[in-house]
């Protein structure tokens, strides 16, 4: 039941019709959570030791290098080398919930927060979030239990928000 009554400028009441669903067209989805997210864990410094972050982290990463040592350049077969290294561990992307994710993703590592100390004393360090929305106006929460995780870790985070359509924009 509707209790609600519209009137126009002369007080005559407004009656809309309701609308067909059948026959309607979606133009617009607004809001809901993104589609996809990836984590990574990262390490980064021009006196980067990749062999203690590993050590004290306590898992393999997805890929590391020391400053001055050739590595390869993204997904390509071109290699460089870099007065700096890096070590990070990312997640694959997929609908997992981002606090499932970062939970999974910090549980895999050392729960030992004096060694998370000797690491964020040394490197600059960050989690990295990966978002991808199909479509805008897209949000997420970070539970308190994550930010937590990261403030005992020292951990900043980083956010990479990435819109990809599944349509032609450029319909007519």
């Amino acid at each position: 039941m509707n209790s609600a009554r519209w009137f126009d400028e002369n007080g005559k009441e407004i009656i809309k019709e309701r609308a067909n669903l059948d026959e309607s067209e979606c133009v617009a989805e607004i809001g809901g959570i993104f589609e996809e997210f990836s984590v990574g864990v990262n390490f980064y410094s021009n006196k980067l030791n990749k062999q203690e972050i590993t050590e004290l982290l306590g898992v393999e990463p997805t890929k590391s290098w020391n400053p001055n040592e050739r590595h390869s350049v993204g997904n390509s077969n071109k290699t460089r080398i870099t007065n700096w290294g890096k070590w990070y561990l990312s997640s694959k992307r997929d609908k997992t919930d981002l606090n499932v994710k970062l939970t999974n993703l910090l549980q895999s590592l050392t729960t030992d927060l004096d060694k998370w100390k000797i690491l964020t004393s040394k490197y600059e360090a960050w989690i990295d979030v990966a978002g991808y929305m199909e479509n805008w106006n897209r949000g997420f929460t970070l539970n308190p239990e994550i930010m937590k995780m990261l403030s005992d870790r020292n951990l900043k985070i980083e956010f990479d928000i990435y819109y990809y359509s599944t349509e032609d924009e450029n319909e007519d």
